[in-house]
């Protein structure tokens, strides 16, 4: 059977699922092809289907109009999708990371605001190296986390846009990967912290947009402190 062919049958029988994750890994490989002719970067195999099915999730998570945040290990208090100011007292700390193909370099940044909404504290910080958008997330997740912990805050929020990170560090499952090591981390962490008041949440994007576009834009202000 044909590429066309096999193509074709899973057209006809409309299986919608397999049908998504097809394409969007077939147009992962593409863009990796291009970047091992034109810039001698390939990525491994695996990291080429993590990556694809993670924009894939991403993006249907972002369509799906019926989203029940009751499952999922998603409670009431998460998906807002306008920055709320935290309780008197309690610090909001936003955090976002980004990955920078070109150079080869990812970063995370977290910005803390008191409850009115002013600045108190902001990092931003660019790494080398290629890794795929979980765990360029789980990463920032866990530096926001361990910088709480460095603090003397009576209480804190960290929130991310990243639902998949959210679900993973809250699910009980154990994962030996890369990933799953960081995502442990971040589950002691929120332990060590936890009788001091500290909670994940996740948020839209709309509601992280001081972290989403400090990420974009720390290429050119990276390993920077303020406040």
């Amino acid at each position: 059977m044909s590429l066309e062919e096999w193509t074709a049958e899973m057209l006809q029988h409309n299986r919608r699922n397999l049908i998504n994750k097809v394409f969007m890994v077939a147009w992962a490989i593409w863009n990796n092809r291009i970047d091992t002719v034109w810039q001698q970067k390939g990525k491994e195999y695996v990291e080429i289907i993590s990556s694809a099915l993670h924009v894939l999730n991403n993006w249907e998570s972002a369509q799906d109009k019926s989203f029940d945040i009751s499952v999922g290990f998603i409670t009431q208090e998460d998906g807002d999708v306008h920055w709320k100011s935290p309780q008197l007292g309690i610090v909001k700390v936003n955090t976002d990371a980004t990955l920078f193909d070109e150079s080869n370099h990812y970063n995370y940044v977290m910005v803390a605001r008191y409850h009115e909404g002013a600045m108190m504290e902001s990092i931003s910080s660019c790494r080398s190296g290629s890794l795929n958008p979980e765990i360029t997330e789980a990463i920032g997740i866990r530096e926001a986390l361990s910088w709480v912990k460095s603090k003397n805050w009576l209480g804190a929020v960290v929130e991310t846009d990243c639902l998949n990170m959210v679900q993973a560090i809250r699910c009980s499952s154990v994962n030996l990967s890369y990933l799953g090591r960081v995502v442990d981390e971040c589950k002691q962490l929120l332990v060590d912290i936890k009788s001091r008041n500290v909670t994940l949440k996740f948020v839209k994007r709309s509601a992280n947009m001081i972290g989403h576009y400090l990420a974009i834009y720390s290429i050119s202000i990276a390993d920077r402190k303020w406040g």
